[in-house]
């Protein structure tokens, strides 16, 4: 290809874009470029060899826990294990056909703890299946206690396995580069998503758009979207992200034909995404598809068992990390004197206040002090953040950034004014300038962590933790508790946005 002043100025751009992302790999990018596995092509292959790693972890699970149901149990013998290992691979079928070896290279993004629902269905039928196979084999099916510790077993060697061999993965392989197609409002809008889900594994070098308000997007403008072949061929894209509502239907399909010609896995945002939550069920009438809206409160057994939840772990939290919460009470004593705790009315469900228990971070007439760094009557939006908060103490600094001084607030959970996931609880005066729609967010109890620490913490607009906090109470489920629970450790160690 002929390269013109234009082409030459997007390849300058790519190297800029490129470098962060070498950076960021655990293997020179330069070496996956030798390996064949960056670009569209080396998307595919690593694509490919994902799935072989994935199924070869679910067989290794598999036939681990036939090991060590085949030791632990008088009833089946080494025949048994000769004939299971033989139907093994019925187990991978079942797998593939719940689709858990596909979500990784056709989804922008996608994790382990997002398949556990699917893998669960996934085990249950590949036991029922193995367990048949075995039935019309000379050994006979597995006795139902071997059968359960097979499931069982095999669940969580799957789990673990897959999460090690995707953060082995993520380490060993380069990150995929992108580009938006659309407005630059909604470019900026996609870039700041995908810098809070860093497991997308996507970094966006620029957008084209028919717009040429190439300074008002965060991201350098490439070109028209008439360019795509010719800018994913100079940049190396491997995914394309749609968020221009105002294309036509045959342009869409222009688009599509031209990704697919050049390899490129494609994601479009529907024109009214901020109406689509996971709440939304996708359907059809024959040939044409529908979105159901359900909205109903959460049923009275997801709420029992939430609260069960917040019970038992709230409290055996309090057990095993009572050590470091004397550590922490005695590190701010000598640090900054007392008191040790900070108090503050907080507004809990419907807006009821209660007193939140945090450790002290602060001097102890922060509050007094408010009023010389921040004036409230002129926020442009019921919240504020101060990055470099001069009342902050030494020790709190540290307590801040590792979330240690919100551990108190185990004790609010215990009594039931907090549960351990919800939304961030607010301080009174900042819920008194909520407008209606606001004033959603305060439908549950607050929580101890949420959607907001686990995606971007401090670092996000209000409007921000406003969609994410919606989503989540559109969808409240004891397993989407359970994601954002594992989830927070990982948001902690790397303290972005921990003000």
């Amino acid at each position: 290809m002929t390269r013109t002043p234009d082409t030459e100025k997007i390849a300058a751009e790519r190297r800029a874009a490129e470098a962060p992302v070498r950076r960021a790999t655990a293997i020179p990018y330069r070496a996956a470029d030798r390996l064949g596995l960056s670009g569209p092509e080396g998307s595919r292959r690593r694509g490919a060899l994902l799935r072989r790693l994935l199924a070869l972890g679910d067989w290794t699970a598999l036939i681990a826990s036939l090991l060590v149901v085949t030791a632990a149990t008088s009833s089946t013998d080494v025949a048994d294990l000769f004939w299971a290992i033989l139907f093994s691979p019925s187990w991978i079928f079942v797998v593939k056909l719940h689709g858990l070896y596909d979500h990784d290279h056709r989804r922008i993004r996608h994790s382990t703890l997002d398949e556990v629902p699917s893998l669960v269905s996934a085990t249950v039928l590949g036991t029922l299946v193995l367990d048949g196979l075995l039935a019309i084999s000379p050994v006979g099916p597995l006795s139902p206690k071997s059968a359960i510790a097979l499931g069982i077993g095999t669940l969580l060697g799957s789990f673990v396995a897959r999460g090690i061999l995707r953060w082995v993965w993520h380490r060993a392989t380069p990150v995929a580069l992108g580009l938006v197609i659309g407005p630059p409002a909604t470019v900026d809008t996609v870039a700041r998503r995908v810098v809070t889900h860093p497991e997308t594994r996507l970094h966006l070098v620029g957008y084209l758009s028919a717009s040429r308000e190439e300074d008002s997007a965060e991201l350098p403008r490439l070109g028209r979207v008439a360019d795509i072949a010719e800018v994913a061929e100079v940049t190396g894209i491997e995914r394309v992200v749609v968020t221009e509502g105002q294309m036509s239907e045959v342009a869409a399909e222009r688009l599509i034909e031209e990704c697919k010609r050049a390899g490129l896995a494609l994601t479009f945002l529907p024109q009214h995404y901020g109406l689509l939550g996971p709440g939304i069920e996708l359907n059809r009438l024959a040939e044409l598809p529908v979105l159901d809206f359900r909205f109903s409160d959460p049923p009275r057994s997801t709420q029992a068992m939430k609260r069960a939840m917040d019970v038992l772990v709230s409290g055996l939290l309090l057990v095993v990390l009572s050590p470091l919460l004397l550590g922490a009470a005695i590190a701010t004593l000598v640090d900054s004197g007392r008191p040790v705790f900070f108090r503050q009315r907080r507004a809990g469900k419907d807006g009821v206040p209660f007193t939140m228990l945090k450790f002290r971070t602060m001097v102890a007439d922060a509050e007094e002090r408010l009023g010389e760094l921040i004036d409230l009557s002129k926020l442009t939006e019921p919240a504020f953040k101060i990055p470099d908060d001069p009342r902050v103490t030494r020790v709190g600094k540290y307590l801040r950034r590792t979330s240690i001084d919100e551990l108190p607030q185990l004790f609010n959970v215990l009594r039931g004014e907090m549960s351990l996931v919800g939304p961030r609880p607010e301080e009174e005066a900042v819920v008194a300038l909520y407008d209606e729609r606001q004033r959603g967010r305060l439908a549950i109890k607050p929580g101890l962590t949420g959607p907001m620490q686990v995606y971007g913490r401090g670092d996000l607009t209000f409007e921000e933790r406003l969609a994410m906090e919606r989503d989540y109470l559109d969808n409240l489920s004891l397993l989407t508790d359970v994601q954002i629970l594992m989830r927070t450790p990982r948001a902690i160690m790397r303290g972005e946005g921990a003000y």
